[in-house]
């Protein structure tokens, strides 16, 4: 340590003897390792930094599968023995899908998130509460009191974080519900690490263990005994599994079983192949940059061996040479990761603002010690990586050679070599970016290019959810909504009103179970769809496409004839070929509930995302689901498509909504456009990045390029004068300088493709309509970067026939 120390000074009066030559390099680095820096920090928070929760490694969530559906949700019944029956889990808890709730008596009505847990799902995650307490055993079963816990956020912006909150009454959908405790900060549930709206009101669940309900509605998150592993406890739950096909419980047909999956696997998992193809990307812009720095101290290493040959002559080893130059290399390199720092601080700023939900914990992004720790690791190798060749060129440094004027004007073969490799290496690395950023933005112009099944173009979407007190009675319910969707299509501007339970692409809906008249399921366990409940004016008002039949309408009254609407894919897989649904009858809900007259069939929509295929899909009127359900919806989304700004009409039909309730907040407020936009924000985010990669890459092997070409030029002035004083054709010498960066450019061309071929396939998962190898990226890119590679070397190669004879000569 003590000698690098020494040589520090001398480096440092180095550097600042030549501070064009310094700051290049220090521009340069400060690319490679921001960039770095950024997506090491946005890993660190998603993947490696632990989740707030006591010994994560115990915990894993519980999932169920039968055919047709590989990952769904836990019914009630397997909660209690997955609870009371396992060996392998220590405890099991539960909670409910995010719903919304209507705050009052703070400030204005507000809408929150609200979800019901079992009162011991802060124990099995293993979460203290910062202030008061979790549910009783009394209050989380059936008729328990109002009690609730209060998220972080929501104590400290709506009630100033006032300990005393503790206690009091607030008012939740209108009922007086009392404050049990505080959530910390921080706190969220397992699954809603990758939402930008986690809940912040906890109620208990209050489930009835005497119920034999078999819905799968529910979210499971197990505490396994000590040493057992998440894979151990999947074999036990399929034991369980099997012995309930073998006792009936669930059909053969159904294949049901249920797994479990790490928290921490489940957390990251889903962005897990985009980040690691993001850091794989930087590193290879990295060792991009490495190589342009690298290419900078060859240049200069040769400018200095006269200085080196002299230390040599004084006495200096070669392990003092190269301790010097590695000195200068590593300053450089931790010069260029401070302001690495900085650029990618810079970066996670706008890597926050467009990260998509699927990248969880965005909100913990930043220059935390482990990043520093990176930075600072990154910088030495770096240093050490770029600074290796010049230092090992310098230390051999012939005595002799170095003293002598008459090498000035020429370079050796071996130098040539040295450069030639630089080239390739440059070239390899860059195509093998520009490939994957091509595959990527290919891939997202193929995904935004994919039809819906709906026109998105000027709609206006905003939530709503009526309170029960304010209205008690499912009439009430109807009426509301059927009045406020008449008023608001009678708004200038407005050309239809309607409202959905859950918007497509928004959120994620289950499926139901249904029968058809007079037609008999091919195995016991019978027919499905997705469901979705609308009023009239929701199709148009989206922009959905009528393949036959009608629309819903007025006449679709609760009294009226029972009416359901189905998806092209639920006639595609339920009905014959050539039959028509038009008129035949399903039934959903139980034995008791009424039969629905198929009015209309719906083109598909791509409701859960983009890819994949669709699902099977039925509509029923709002005002007529409770025959079938018992109750309806009171969160629905209100869908206003517009002839012109969507968003002008947001007062217009803000005004009509507090006119009609002034204590019922709105929430949820986008464009149809944005909706779009969210659903391929990841995509977009991926292929953003890559695309910004890839420009680097082509810019720095540009850079490169020119740089070695235009400095072996330099170098052969001598030679070229010699040239032309001969009577040579300057189209001779610029064809024998372009030659010189091309040779080696199309050899690492060549690497490259070999290299992006191998490195595509790992991008297979993130491509969508693409292939790995596709013929066209594999054919444009090397020819673009051919074009780079010979315009790096044309500038030179013209400079080079300008070159006079005589001066040249004179040189020697």
């Amino acid at each position: 340590m003590l000698e690098f120390l020494a040589d520090v000074r001398p480096a440092l009066r180095s550097l600042r003897r030549r501070p064009r030559f310094a700051l290049g390099v220090l521009l340069t680095l400060a690319l490679g390792i921001g960039a770095n820096t950024a997506i090491f920090s946005v890993i660190n928070a998603a993947l490696i930094k632990p989740l707030p929760y006591r010994e994560q490694g115990r915990l894993a969530l519980i999932w169920s599968r039968w055919s047709n559906f590989e990952k769904t949700w836990v019914a009630d019944q397997e909660y209690f023995a997955y609870r009371d029956q396992t060996r392998l889990f220590q405890d099991v808890a539960m909670w409910g899908t995010p719903d919304d709730a209507i705050l009052t008596g703070t400030h204005a009505p507000a809408t929150v998130q609200s979800v019901e847990v079992t009162r011991n799902l802060l124990d099995v995650l293993g979460v203290a509460p910062l202030a008061g307490r979790a549910f009783t055993a009394e209050e989380d079963a059936p008729g328990g009191p109002a009690v609730a816990m209060v998220g972080y956020d929501l104590w400290k912006r709506d009630f100033g974080g006032d300990p005393g909150l503790v206690g009091r009454t607030i008012t939740l959908d209108g009922v007086g519900t009392t404050v049990v405790g505080i959530l910390p900060k921080g706190a969220r549930l397992p699954l809603e690490f990758q939402s930008s709206t986690p809940a912040q009101i906890l109620r208990p669940m209050a489930l009835d263990p005497a119920s034999t309900s078999q819905s799968h509605n529910y979210y499971a998150v197990a505490r396994l005994a000590p040493g057992v592993t998440a894979s151990q406890a999947t074999g036990e739950l399929r034991a369980l599994a099997a012995r309930w096909t073998a006792e009936g419980k669930y059909p053969a047909t159904m294949q049901f079983t249920a797994f479990a999956v790490p928290i921490a696997e489940e957390v990251g998992g889903g962005a897990r192949t985009a980040l690691l193809t993001l850091f794989a990307a930087v590193g290879l812009l990295l060792l991009l940059t490495c190589v342009n720095v690298a290419n900078l101290l060859l240049t200069r290493a040769d400018g200095l061996s006269r200085e080196m040959a002299v230390r040599a002559a004084l006495g200096a080893g070669r392990g003092r040479l190269v301790r010097m130059t590695l000195t200068e290399s590593i300053l450089l390199a931790l010069g260029g990761g401070l302001l690495g720092l900085g650029v990618g601080f810079g970066a996670l700023r706008l890597i926050v603002a467009s990260a998509p939900t699927s990248v969880p914990r965005t909100a913990d992004l930043g220059i935390d010690p482990a990043v520093l720790g990176f930075t600072l690791l990154l910088s030495v190798l770096t240093g050490l990586l770029f600074g290796a060749a010049p230092a090992l060129r310098l230390s051999q440094t012939s005595l002799a050679g170095s003293l002598k004027d008459g090498n000035k004007g020429s370079e050796g073969p071996g130098r040539r070599q040295a450069r030639s490799l630089l080239i390739a290496s440059e070239m390899a690395l860059a195509i093998m970016l520009v490939i994957g950023a091509a595959l990527l933005v290919q891939s997202f112009r193929k995904l935004v290019a994919t039809d819906p099944g709906f026109d998105p173009g000027k709609s206006l979407t905003l939530r709503l959810a009526l309170p029960v007190p304010s209205y008690p009675a499912i009439p009430d319910l109807v009426r509301f909504y059927e009045q406020l969707r008449h008023e608001v299509a009678a708004l200038p501007g407005v050309q239809a009103a309607g409202l959905v339970r859950v918007l497509p692409l928004a959120d994620d809906i289950g499926d139901a179970g249904m029968a058809i008249e007079g037609k008999t399921p091919a195995s016991d366990q019978g027919w499905s769809a997705d469901w979705q409940v609308v009023t009239p004016g929701y199709f148009e008002a989206i922009g959905m496409r009528l393949v036959k039949g009608r629309f819903f309408d007025d006449r679709d009254t609760p009294d009226g004839l029972q009416v359901i609407a189905v998806n092209q894919a639920l006639v595609d897989q339920y009905f014959a070929p050539g039959e028509d649904p038009i008129g035949q009858r399903i039934r959903i809900g139980g034995p008791d509930t009424p039969w629905r007259t198929i009015v209309g069939v719906l083109a598909d929509t791509r409701h859960h995302g983009l890819t994949g295929p669709v699902k099977r899909e039925w509509f029923v009127p709002h005002a007529q689901f409770a025959s079938s359900w018992g109750s309806t919806r009171r969160a629905m989304t209100l869908v206003v498509r517009t002839s012109g700004d969507p968003m002008a009409l947001l007062g217009p039909v803000a005004r009509v909504v507090a006119a009609k309730d002034p204590n019922l907040p709105i929430s949820q407020v986008a464009t149809m456009d944005e909706v779009m936009a969210t659903a391929v924000r990841e995509q977009r985010f991926t292929a953003s990045l890559m695309a910004g990669f890839a420009f680097l890459a082509l810019l720095l092997s540009a850079i490169g390029v020119y740089a070695v070409i235009a400095y072996s030029v330099s170098q052969r002035t001598r030679e070229i004068g010699i040239r032309l004083a001969l009577g040579a054709d300057g189209g001779v010498v610029r064809r024998m300088v372009v030659s010189q960066g091309l040779r080696p450019a199309l050899a690492g061309i060549a690497l490259g493709l070999l290299g992006a071929a191998g490195l595509s396939r790992f991008l297979a998962s993130l491509l969508i309509g693409v292939r790995p190898l596709d013929p066209v990226t594999f054919a444009l890119v090397p020819a673009c970067l051919l074009l780079v590679a010979l315009a790096s070397s044309l500038v030179p190669a013209i400079r080079a026939t300008r070159v006079d004879p005589m001066l040249a000569l004179r040189q020697d």
